[in-house]
């Protein structure tokens, strides 16, 4: 049995599990199968520029190097910030409580999507208290990380169908754009009251 989270709202406590909401679960998926003449499984394959030299899926790696093409130990490198300043590392949010801030349902609009889980609560008196403070669709933000990382998604939790969902994803930042220009003010003509002199076409 996995972990559970620790909720912490309005002086109250609810501790909940979370099952990630597979898309391959909800819509189904396709799995296609390729056969050769002999009705052989094909696995898949990449043939380098010289045209002749095969490898499998899974042959390769990743790797860090420096300018000399010198492989760098992973455990020699450090994570810093732009700035050039030590990152913090966040911990998981399964390991300390998680304080809920109530905020505006706007805010899920900003919020690019990438998981889904739903929460599990044992406790059936629990899991209405919880529903209750979701009601009249109240949301509510935290951060939420699966694993220590050095930076934590941005997380809405919110309530349908009696049920407690966690959507996990990066928070969009709009920048706008301030309208700066110069309003140029241009004074009307005045009329001249002198008649002007007409012109004879006639003498053209």
């Amino acid at each position: 049995m996995g972990k559970n989270l620790n909720f912490c709202i309005d002086k109250l406590n609810f501790n909940a599990g979370i099952v990630k909401l597979d898309r391959d679960k909800v819509y189904g998926y396709v799995d296609e199968i390729v056969l050769d003449k002999k009705g052989h499984e094909c696995s898949t394959g990449n043939i380098l520029d010289d045209g002749q030299t095969i490898f499998l899926s899974g042959s390769t790696a990743l790797k860090t190097v420096t300018d000399e093409n010198i492989e760098v130990d992973k455990k020699t490198l450090k994570t810093v910030f732009m700035d050039g300043s030590d990152a913090i590392l966040i911990p998981s949010s399964f390991d300390n409580p998680i304080e809920l801030q109530k905020v505006d349902f706007t805010e899920l609009f900003n919020l690019e999507v990438t998981t889904v889980y739903q929460l599990t609560l044992d406790d059936s008196e629990h899991k209405k208290d919880f529903l209750k403070l979701l009601e009249d669709g109240s949301i509510f933000s935290f951060v939420f990380n699966y694993r220590a990382d050095y930076e934590g998604a941005a997380a809405i939790l919110l309530s349908s169908n009696n049920e407690i969902f966690v959507l996990t994803g990066r928070k969009l930042e709009f920048d706008f754009l301030e309208n700066k220009n110069i309003v140029t003010l241009i004074e009307p003509e005045v009329e001249n009251d002198e008649d002007e002199e007409e012109i004879d076409f006639g003498m053209l």
